[in-house]
């Protein structure tokens, strides 16, 4: 089937009978894609060899698609390790496309961990900004991803959190207003934009007097206001 073109890929999917190790193995030099292919359905029998066809012949998006899909910690381990010079070409390759491709929840959750738990900070910022902000609505409303994107630019690149603020819609607000406002961020604009945008006008008003220390913008937010709360706390 191989050697003779008779739809090959075909039969590397469908036959039970084979060896993948082997069959992967005599594919390589003949067609990389095949050897892809056998050592795919041998899900996770064949996972280093996967690996090295696919970083030796410039596969990546393959490559990248079994790892969403397979879900495998370990195997994000592997790739994902600071020594595989090939890291940066798949993780652009989840980013842009195996991830974005993919609607199943636990592929995305299995996905979003190794990035946490390989602490690539930036790099989980670029996955969430795609799944959160670019994506259809599978996953853009997902109240743990939008908290998990806003908490992750607060700690690794500040310039993006009003952004996300303004723009995202169904986080936990409280609770990371009281993040950001807190030591070592000290992020009072965006603390008091998140209470503003949630009508916590009581905090938004205690974030302008205590943090930005400014009477002046008080007392305009309290006139707009015009809560019995919001006047009472501008004239303690």
């Amino acid at each position: 089937y191989i050697d003779t073109n008779r739809d090959p890929e075909t039969f590397l999917k469908t036959n039970q009978f084979y060896d993948s190790a082997v069959v992967g193995k005599y594919c390589e030099d003949r067609d990389p894609h095949l050897a892809y292919t056998a050592y795919k359905r041998a899900w996770g029998q064949c996972d280093n060899q996967l690996v090295e066809v696919t970083n030796k012949n410039g596969l990546f998006r393959l490559q990248a698609r079994y790892l969403v899909e397979r879900q495998s910690a370990d195997l994000w381990n592997l790739v994902l390790n600071p020594e595989n010079q090939h890291r940066r070409a798949v993780i652009d390759q989840v980013v842009s496309t195996a991830l974005p491709e993919s609607t199943n929840a636990e592929e995305v959750s299995a996905t979003v961990k190794a990035f946490i738990s390989a602490d690539m900070p930036n790099e989980l910022i670029e996955l969430l900004e795609k799944i959160v902000l670019h994506k259809s609505a599978d996953f853009g409303k997902n109240r743990n991803l939008q908290n998990l994107l806003i908490l992750t630019a607060i700690k690794a690149d500040r310039s993006r959190v009003m952004d996300y603020i303004n723009r995202l819609d169904n986080y936990d607000g409280p609770e990371i207003a009281k993040i950001a406002v807190g030591e070592p961020y000290r992020l009072y604009e965006e603390a008091f934009l998140i209470y503003k945008k949630q009508n916590l006008h009581t905090e938004a008003m205690e974030v302008l007097l205590t943090n930005i220390e400014s009477v002046e913008r008080a007392q305009e937010f309290a006139a707009r206001c015009g809560e019995t709360g919001v006047w009472y706390k501008l004239g303690k």
